[in-house]
């Protein structure tokens, strides 16, 4: 494995523009009122007066799964365009086009892995970044939320995700249904890089156990031991995190099972707390746990790395599920 410097990452942060909001799940919760509310607020605009961007890259740009994520956007009177760049190239100029015009961009749930590197492959990461700094508002959940970090605890490696599969009529909902003992299926979670818009290790669906049969709060810890020069940012799958230039708050979709009990500091996994997004990091042999305060600071809250550990796993997630390919 390969120790990174993040110095420069950390010094591109851009605090004082940057809007979000970042989701442990993506379409469980991007439909939501309180979600559509709080991205709607951070545009400063009449909702009609809007223009969101969608970016399904993640799940191929299949239509169905676009309309599970923006329908509650639509509802509202915002203009919705599809930047489509999953199965074959964007039109010269599209990108950019679309992305200076945009006041939202959306990124979908799905395989983060994919998406990051057909992004890179076509220069949307740079132009991603360009949106982030003039304070277009970033928003998505799952991988939608990943993308934004320095990297994240992903399911990319996960079959039922790739390409193929899901062009034949798969589902990314499925990789996230709890599955135990024998019914479990045989893939691992990886760590995923992302745009580095802000820093950290993003859990997504910290609170929920997948295709797999392992509790992603669980298998988290133990990336955290192999990454713990990074912070871990643990966001519950009804839970959000808002941010609005240089402070961020806590959106707990209310009466949704989360992993915050009023009287414990630490996760309570038997789904009677309250969604919460928690900070990990390794201190000597563990892995401690802070409940996030419901607002403040972000850069109280997200600290940089002072090291970035790349997973060698990556490369076999890479070759099953290529974003080389153009499929027409």
């Amino acid at each position: 494995m390969r120790t990174l410097c993040c110095i420069i990452m950390a010094a591109a942060w851009p605090t004082t523009a940057l809007r979000a909001v970042l989701g442990g799940s993506g379409s469980a919760i991007m439909h939501e009122p309180a979600i559509v509310d709080a991205v709607l607020k951070l545009t400063s605009k009449p909702a009609k007066d809007c223009l969101l961007c969608y970016l399904g890259t993640a799940t191929y740009d299949l239509a169905a799964n676009r309309e599970k994520q923006v329908s509650g956007f639509r509802s509202r009177g915002v203009a919705v365009e599809a930047l489509d760049v999953a199965r074959m190239p964007p039109t010269p100029g599209a990108v950019e086009a679309l992305l200076a015009r945009a006041d939202i961009v959306l990124v979908s749930g799905g395989n983060t892995l994919f998406a990051v590197d057909r992004w890179k492959r076509f220069g949307l990461d740079e132009e991603l970044r360009k949106a982030a700094a003039r304070g277009c508002v970033l928003t998505g959940g799952s991988a939608g939320a990943i993308c934004w970090f320095d990297a994240g605890h992903s399911d990319s490696a996960d079959p039922e995700s790739y390409a193929d599969a899901m062009i034949a009529g798969g589902s990314a909902e499925a990789s996230t249904q709890g599955a135990s003992g024998s019914d479990a299926k045989p893939w691992e979670y990886i760590r995923c890089g992302g745009l580095g818009v802000l820093p950290g290790l993003c859990c997504p669906h910290h609170d929920r156990t997948q295709s797999n049969g392992v509790l992603r709060a669980d298998d988290f810890d133990a990336m955290m031991r192999r990454h713990n020069g990074e912070t871990g940012v643990c966001i519950d799958h009804f839970a959000a995190l808002v941010v609005d230039g240089a402070d961020y708050s806590i959106l707990s979709l209310e009466g949704k099972p989360g992993t915050a009990l009023a009287d414990r500091d630490v996760p309570n996994f038997t789904g009677t707390g309250a969604p919460w997004i928690w900070l990990k990091r390794v201190e000597g042999e563990s892995v401690v746990a802070t409940r996030l305060a419901p607002r403040g600071r972000l850069a109280d809250a997200l600290t940089p790395a002072t090291a970035i550990v790349e997973d060698p796993r990556v490369e076999a997630a890479r070759a099953a599920n290529p974003s080389d390919v153009d499929r027409p």
